[in-house]
């Protein structure tokens, strides 16, 4: 039996999910052979409709990130393409989604979001990456949910804004400057972005948090029998559960040694 949107959608209900969240969906696609559709673009909007339909009061996101911004590249938000997934550049050019205006860790956006974020996350300008006024925080003030969908708790880039809100000594902000393109209109813009120290030997490593996430009951995870695993994370108990684990080391979110010289943070 071929998996379609109902079955998506019942999954996430089942994790917790309610029609009024907000929810952050990192994705892979492996395994979504049998997902319903006859053409790759057919079973993406499948997906896509199971997701949406978990949250048809609420707010969906995807990240839609281009690290290109850090190579002075210019940023068109109408057109750089995500380079995280297909799935995530599927759903971008979707018709009603809208792309926020942070040039690194840019999210496509469906659905309602608050007045009083409005700005922070659609107008183009200088932004922190993690900051106060990134779609990480716009997350924690929503209660919202990271949803991983056949892809592992290690993609969570939410945990970096729980760093910067921690002040990981073993991260800084590094500033990146270049430009932006908004439809016909191109101005300068400013990134802080919380950059991990290369010459530390340091990895990041979620596991102890996902594991301590699923015990408590801030994690959930799922598998659609013949088709992909979902886990769904609480943006506020990641959080909960993070402030006294790095308390009590701060190494909690690393994996030190020389096996992690080189790899990308």
């Amino acid at each position: 039996m071929l998996i379609d949107a109902d079955r998506i959608t019942a999954a996430l209900e089942e994790l917790g999910v309610a029609p009024d969240d907000t929810l952050l969906v990192h994705s892979g696609l492996q395994g979504s052979g049998r997902v319903a559709g006859a053409r790759s673009r057919d079973k993406l909007d499948t997906i896509v409709g199971g997701l949406a339909g978990a949250v048809p009061n609420g707010t969906l996101l995807m990240p839609t990130f281009t690290y290109s911004f850090c190579r002075h590249e210019v940023f068109d938000r109408d057109a750089s393409p995500s380079t995280v997934g297909l799935l995530t550049e599927h759903f971008r050019r979707l018709p009603g989604v809208r792309r926020t205006a942070e040039p690194i860790f840019s999210c496509a956006v469906l659905g309602r979001v608050e007045p009083a974020w409005e700005e922070p996350l659609f107008t183009v300008g200088d932004k922190d990456c993690f900051g106060p006024e990134s779609v990480f925080a716009y997350l924690l003030s929503r209660a919202g949910r990271v949803l991983f969908y056949d892809v592992g708790f290690a993609f969570c880039t939410f945990v970096h804004h729980v760093e910067q809100l921690l002040g990981a000594d073993y991260r800084y902000r590094q500033r990146f400057t270049g430009t932006v393109r908004d439809g016909a209109r191109e101005q300068p813009a400013a990134v802080d972005y919380l950059v991990r120290k290369l010459d530390e030997e340091v990895l990041p490593h979620f596991e102890p948090l996902e594991a301590v996430l699923l015990a408590a009951g801030g994690a959930r995870r799922t598998t659609i029998p013949g088709g992909p695993t979902l886990l769904v994370a609480d943006c506020r108990a990641i959080l909960e559960q993070a402030v006294p684990a790095l308390a009590g080391n701060p190494d909690y979110l690393l994996r030190r040694g020389h096996a992690a010289v080189g790899a990308a943070a």
